[in-house]
């Protein structure tokens, strides 16, 4: 029995892809794509830990994430679009949307500004981090030497910044 040409050519194509290997950097990640959530996130420093409830709604490109700390009944906003990140805090005297520096957030125990975080909630793994396991991946984002662990089951989301000492902890809860 003779195949026709094209039904050859198309299972040709088909063993072909098949034999494709893909390189970890291009792998999609298994996360998301989340652009509007709540959860937790937990700062752990080697001199200080805290907790807060985040409501996220966000792109790389825009959005805002609303963190609040129950203890202090503290509230902190940060809104951002493209590279741009403005903070209110209703503690602060002022109480006026301020312009902060990622070099800032990092000094309260941001591992990762807003815009990249995103990135990796929607599913985009910056071409840095290479994947190491299952779920996992290392490299370095701005100068931060920095393992991701991704948790499916839990919706969990685990940043080791290993340059400082620092983790945070994102569970998405809705």
């Amino acid at each position: 029995m003779r195949i026709p040409a094209t039904v050859g050519a198309i299972l040709l194509t088909v063993l072909m892809s098949a034999c494709a290997t893909i390189k970890p950097h291009e792998t999609a990640l298994s996360i998301g794509p989340y652009q509007n959530f709540t959860g937790r996130l937990m700062v752990i420093e080697p001199t200080r830990r805290w907790q807060v409830m985040i409501h996220w709604n966000g792109t790389p490109e825009e959005g805002m994430t609303r963190l609040t700390h129950a203890a202090s009944n503290r509230i902190i906003q940060l809104s951002w679009h493209h590279e741009t990140i403005l903070m209110l805090d209703n503690q602060s005297p002022s109480q006026a949307w301020k312009s902060i520096t990622s070099e800032e957030m990092a000094s309260n125990g941001i591992i990762l500004p807003p815009q990249k975080l995103a990135l990796i909630l929607t599913g985009k793994l910056p071409k840095t981090l290479i994947r190491k396991n299952r779920g996992e991946w290392e490299g370095k984002i701005n100068g931060i030497f920095l393992r991701v662990k991704w948790s499916d089951e839990k919706h969990r989301l685990e940043l080791t910044d290993i340059t400082h000492g620092r983790k945070a902890i994102l569970i998405i809860e809705s």
